[in-house]
């Protein structure tokens, strides 16, 4: 009878300089060089089926992560805070890089169940995103300037026209990604709603296209406008944002819920917002998870937004 092949289960804490690799079954501690050739050695060297589970660190784990998919392996990307969760729930005191993979690789082995495989994105929709977040700094960068410069009274005219023009050349080119990855027309659905631009459209069709989503719930939940809820007996717990996902994302759409309000069908749903008690960020808040509904439904059903045809209860 041949041996049942059992499957490894790896766990991953990234650095700049070193990968510290954890064995869920030996438990034995593997430190490697971050670096291109050095990975494809190792990665060279294993056999047999191999699941990975790798905590997102900057842009360091891109290399392992690319290459390790490119040879078939199953790579799971751990969320941060779900992790720091999982350790305070099991009672793991220690906080050493050793001891993170070891964790990451007991996450992958008994939670691999509620787990999603990483899929990677094609590299124009990779540049895509990476040009909104850019894009995202940049503002927020040249804001802080503005104020400063503000206070100072000092002259910046220069200074901030070449900011324009750096913006200007950004959206120039996530305009060319959209065209060339195929996704226009959805573009141009998302353009169609009220208060949503061209940065915020680009960016609600870039989250769509990365992942197959049942439902606008699983859409939100992915951008992280979901709501946590914690209620136990008597007591009700103050209800907050998951705030999964990237936040440039959120902080567009949130943005967008002031010029949406010009359409009076989404003003009437942000004053029944503050009607029932929210306050006035609470109500943007609701009003930017309805826009991202809305945008799900127009890019799931292939059509454009119209006026007086959506509800908005």
């Amino acid at each position: 009878m041949a041996k049942a092949v059992c499957e490894i289960t790896l766990g991953i804490d990234v650095s700049k300089d070193e990968l510290v690799i954890c064995d869920w079954d030996t438990e034995q501690i593997t430190r490697l060089v971050n670096q291109p050739d050095k990975i494809k050695d190792w990665l060279g060297k294993l056999c047999g089926p191999i699941r990975i589970a790798i905590e997102p660190t900057s842009n360091y784990h891109l290399e392992f992560v690319e290459q390790a998919h490119a040879l078939g392996l199953i790579v799971y990307l751990v969320n941060p805070n779900q992790l720091a969760h999982y350790r305070k729930a099991i009672n793991v005191r220690n906080k050493t890089d050793p001891a993170d993979a070891w964790l990451l690789a007991r996450y992958l082995a008994h939670e691999s169940a509620s787990l999603r495989p990483f899929k990677p994105q094609c590299a124009k929709a990779q540049r895509l995103w990476a040009l909104i977040k850019r894009r995202g700094v940049t503002v927020s960068a040249r804001q802080k300037l503005q104020q400063s410069f503000r206070e100072s009274k000092l002259p910046a005219k220069a200074l901030f026209s070449e900011f324009e023009k750096v913006i200007a050349r950004i959206d120039q080119k996530i305009q060319a990604l959209i065209r060339a990855l195929g996704w226009w027309i959805d573009y141009q659905r998302c353009l169609s709603m009220p208060g949503i631009g061209p940065v915020n459209a680009a960016a609600l069709t870039a989250v769509f296209h990365r992942g197959a989503f049942a439902s606008s719930d699983a859409y939100v939940a992915f951008i992280g406008l979901d709501i946590r809820v914690r209620d136990s007996g008597r007591y009700t717990g103050k209800q907050k944002l998951t705030k999964c996902g990237e936040a440039e994302i959120r902080r567009l759409l949130y943005c967008a819920a002031q010029p949406a309000r010009s359409y009076h069908l989404f003003e009437d749903y942000y004053q029944r917002q503050l009607e029932k008690g929210l306050s006035k960020i609470a109500a943007k808040v609701a009003l930017a998870r309805k826009l991202a509904r809305i945008a799900f439904s127009l890019l799931s059903n292939h059509s454009s937004f119209k006026k007086q045809e959506i509800a908005y209860s």
